[in-house]
């Protein structure tokens, strides 16, 4: 089962988006956290990405969140309520990932909405 869910940004010019993709074989599945531009209401290029994990996962649509800070700074990714990953838009650096099943990296996140 693949499992999708994102997040625009309030100026509408850039998308957090999470993707995990069985592709037809859950053995060869993979989780990735996106930015992207958005380009007249339609998800644009790729700007950034942060791997999640890779392989068979038992998780749902309601065990992701993809949200923004309340000062859209951040697009998080969240996974059974816990931060997974981040972009800090203003600094241009990501942060998280690659945890498997343990999410609880030290993600920089400001008054989470």
């Amino acid at each position: 089962m693949d499992v999708f869910d994102a997040a625009i940004r309030m100026q509408g010019d850039l998308v957090g988006v999470f993707e995990y993709d069985e592709a037809g074989d859950p053995q060869n599945a993979t989780a990735d956290f996106y930015l992207c531009k958005m380009l007249s209401k339609v998800v644009g290029p790729i700007i950034g990405t942060i791997h999640i994990r890779s392989g068979a996962w038992s998780i749902t649509e309601t065990d992701i969140i993809v949200k923004w800070d309340n000062g859209e700074r951040h697009a998080g990714l969240f996974i059974h309520g816990q931060l997974a990953a981040a972009f800090d838009i203003e600094a241009g650096t990501r942060h998280g990932g690659g945890y498997g099943k343990d999410f609880h990296a030290d993600i920089p996140w400001s008054d989470a909405n």
